[in-house]
């Protein structure tokens, strides 16, 4: 926004990392428990995304979708559609979808080989 009392600096242009062909794995139990999420209908998946936040710049977006994203990658990981955002896909390639019981109830866990620093409850990477 230019309120004309001040000069202007002048734009600077953001460029969008070049998407990369994920390879991801979802482990044995991950597999289990989105295969009982999904039950019986046909055309899910599992958008795996990335939302900036959390405590260490970037948090995991996991949900289960009807049909398609735009932008996104397919996969078929033994069965289990995933779809990942092209636009988070250099922050995802060579993940590992996890699932761990805790003492409070289980969840997904994201294991990231590209994550420079992690946050303790594992949902947020940096």
């Amino acid at each position: 926004m230019d309120c004309g009392t001040c000069e202007s600096a002048p734009a600077t242009p953001v460029e969008a990392p070049e998407p990369v062909n994920v390879q991801l794995t979802i482990t044995d139990k991950a597999r289990a428990m989105l295969g009982d999420a999904f039950g019986d209908t046909e055309g899910q998946s599992l958008l795996v995304g990335v939302l900036s936040g959390g405590c260490s710049g970037y948090m995991y977006d996991l949900q289960i979708i009807e049909g398609s994203e735009p932008d996104c990658q397919t996969l078929d990981i033994e069965g289990i559609h995933v779809q990942v955002p092209n636009a988070s896909s250099h922050l995802l390639d060579g993940i590992e979808i996890d699932y761990v019981d805790r003492l409070m109830g289980g969840g997904f866990r994201i294991n990231n080989p590209n994550a420079g620093s992690t946050c303790g409850c594992g949902e947020s990477f940096g």
